[in-house]
C-alpha cells in the first residue's frame, strides 16, 4: 500500500521519487496543489475502488495519505 501510495505520488507530483517519504510533507516539500490532491485522489480510487470525498483534506504528508488508506481500506491492500 505505501509503494502505491509513494509511487502515485511521485508520477502525479513530476517528482524524484526519492523524495517521497512518509514524512514528506505534500505542499510545502513536494509542492502539491489542490488540483494534485484531487488527481491522487482519482489514482488511489482507480487502484482500490470509491473512497469518501473527504479523504484528502486533512492530510499534510505522504505517511498521512498512507495512514489514511490503511484506516479506510481496514489494511487489507
Amino acid at each position: 500500500m505505501a509503494t502505491v501510495v509513494r509511487e502515485h505520488c511521485a508520477q502525479i507530483l513530476k517528482v524524484d521519487p526519492a523524495r517521497v517519504t512518509g514524512d514528506a510533507l505534500l505542499r510545502e516539500d513536494l509542492e502539491a496543489d489542490s488540483l494534485d490532491l484531487a488527481e491522487l485522489h482519482v489514482a488511489l480510487e482507480e487502484k482500490w475502488g470509491p473512497l469518501p470525498r473527504e479523504t484528502l483534506t486533512d492530510v499534510r504528508s505522504v505517511g498521512d495519505v498512507i495512514a489514511k488508506a490503511r484506516v479506510l481500506l481496514g489494511g487489507s491492500v
